[in-house]
């Protein structure tokens, strides 16, 4: 029960440090770079602070997946935070959530999870999943349809990024360990998006950029940090098909917050459409614990 219990926080802290972007007003790629660098410092912290959690961890050839799922993710993080430029936080986390699909599909084809988790329960969870995402997927009807569909395909690609990531990371929790993982997947990020910055030369902004805005994108990887500890926990008690689906929870306390706090969605229009998610997402989170 542990682990259905680190993956429900977790989708809690992966709901949190996405909201700092929709009080900062720096570019997605810089402050796509500041988050990744408050990401890895927590991490390095961590690790220094309690060698006994890595105490058993050892250096393997296995890590360099890590270095790719680094580059994989800086990718889908950027494009991520374009999205949420162009649909705001509540719409575009609900395409981005197809991520969830997305990882169950390859945990269970590739990492081979259909031994120990029921295939058809976990996919028809999934199915639920994505249902619930094209419910939340609500037009206010004051975009450009060019912005609003660049914004549809941005977060796509951020979903197909993060459910590939998760996979990688799963194999890697497997075969090597979480600490060690978290420090070489977090640099490569890191190193990921500051390259990209220099080439672009965004990196030039950052001298005259707020430092209010700085701040926000530094605590959005301390939210980030917790979100994935919690995240590479969990994997540690259950499948990762059925762990990373319940972290799409985090759809449910996303949508809330766009609603309720940032008002992008008009509940007493759309009431019809937030119930059937909502149901859809419950129905979803039920369907995976009888899948273990």
């Amino acid at each position: 029960m542990n682990g259905y219990l680190l993956a429900i926080l977790s989708s809690i802290f992966f709901s949190l440090y996405v909201i700092p972007r929709k009080l900062s007003k720096l570019s997605a790629s810089l402050f796509s770079l500041i988050m990744s660098a408050g990401f890895f410092c927590g991490t390095v912290i961590i690790y220094l602070m309690f060698p006994a959690l890595h105490s058993a961890e050892k250096i393997s050839p296995v890590l360099w997946w890590s270095v790719v799922a680094g580059g994989i993710w800086a990718v889908a993080f950027v494009s991520f935070v374009k999205s949420i430029d162009f649909l705001g936080l509540a719409r575009s986390n609900q395409w981005k959530n197809l991520q969830g699909p997305v990882g169950v599909l390859l945990a269970l084809s590739i990492l081979g999870e259909s031994a120990y988790a029921n295939p058809v329960l976990t996919t028809v969870a999934a199915a639920c999943v994505f249902l619930s995402a094209l419910f939340f997927t609500i037009s206010n009807g004051s975009e450009n349809r060019k912005v609003e569909k660049s914004g549809v395909y941005l977060a796509l690609a951020s979903a197909v990024g993060f459910g590939t990531v998760a996979a990688i990371q799963k194999y890697v929790t497997l075969n090597s360990g979480i600490y060690v993982q978290q420090i070489v997947w977090s640099g490569s990020i890191v190193l990921s998006l500051l390259i990209f910055n220099l080439y672009t030369k965004s990196v030039r902004l950052l001298k005259s950029s707020n430092r209010r805005d700085l701040v926000l994108a530094f605590i959005a990887g301390i939210f980030y940090l917790g979100a994935s500890y919690l995240q590479l926990l969990s994997y540690k008690s259950i499948a990762a098909s059925i762990g990373f689906t319940i972290i799409q929870m985090n759809a449910l306390w996303t949508i809330l917050i766009g609603i309720f706090v940032f008002k992008e969605i008009d509940i007493k229009l759309h009431w019809k459409r937030v119930l059937s998610g909502l149901i859809f997402t419950l129905v979803g989170i039920y369907l995976l614990a009888l899948a273990r």
